[in-house]
């Protein structure tokens, strides 16, 4: 080879092997942002679920709370009368017993 050849012959192979890798990583690059874009996806799936299950517990939670305060007025109003029957039984000295 003549030294002509030999002086653009190295800078142009180098070139082409930069070239190589360049593309070789942008290729990697890609698929590994399209990976991620896979699993970002996935996790907002998983969030946007999560945060229905919240908003179904928080509702039955609501209605727990409420049936809970319910059964305490039913059971205060049960006492009440219970208080009231064991008044009339003393009141008219019958037998309650039953």
């Amino acid at each position: 080879m003549s030294s002509d050849m030999k002086s653009w012959v190295s800078p142009v192979v180098s070139v082409i092997f930069v070239a190589g890798i360049a593309y070789g990583t942008l290729e990697a690059t890609a698929e590994e942002t399209e990976q991620l874009n896979g699993r970002v996806s996935s996790l907002e799936q998983s969030v946007k679920n999560q945060e229905i299950i919240d908003l179904k517990i928080d509702g039955v939670e609501k209605r727990l709370d409420k049936m809970e305060e319910l059964q305490s007025q039913m059971m205060a109003l049960q006492q009440q009368q219970a208080i009231n029957m064991a008044a009339v039984c003393q009141a008219t000295n019958a037998d309650c017993s039953r």
